[in-house]
């Protein structure tokens, strides 16, 4: 269940969010939108014992999906089309053990295909888990 109203959201908001929550990989993650508004998309991810690698804390590869979903959801709030991730560098900063993590989007800068975004992961006490820059373009 999504956080915020979806059904209160701008007609084109509204649809994205649709479009995502479609996918199998967002409904096996089970996302929720926190917010969405064009150029910045925050969301929010349960940790389940499956997300977790060999030490206990949540592996860098659900990490990496967390912030490559939150960053295309934004880019695709400003460009027309599916956008496709071309470059996506990540920095772990923290390791989580058992918590919901919370993740955010904006735009850094956009031309007519190619969108440059940051996203960031932070904890329940609102610790940096991990940060990354990204460049999605319109496929």
């Amino acid at each position: 269940m999504d956080l915020i109203d979806v059904a209160n959201l701008p007609i084109e908001l509204k649809e994205i969010v649709e479009e995502y929550r479609k996918g199998s990989h967002w409904q096996h993650m089970n996302f929720e939108v926190q917010s969405i508004n064009k150029g910045f998309v925050s969301l929010k991810l349960t940790n389940r014992e499956e997300f977790n690698n060999i030490k206990g804390t949540i592996h860098g590869g659900i990490l990496a999906a967390l912030l490559d979903t939150t960053m295309g959801m934004t880019a695709r709030t400003m460009l027309k089309g599916s956008p496709v991730t071309i470059q996506l560098n990540i920095q772990y900063v923290k390791p989580v053990i058992n918590e919901t993590i919370f993740s955010k989007s904006k735009m850094i800068n956009i031309s007519r295909q190619v969108c440059f975004l940051e996203g960031q992961i932070f904890d329940e006490a609102d610790n940096l888990i991990a940060f990354a820059t990204g460049s999605f373009k319109v496929s």
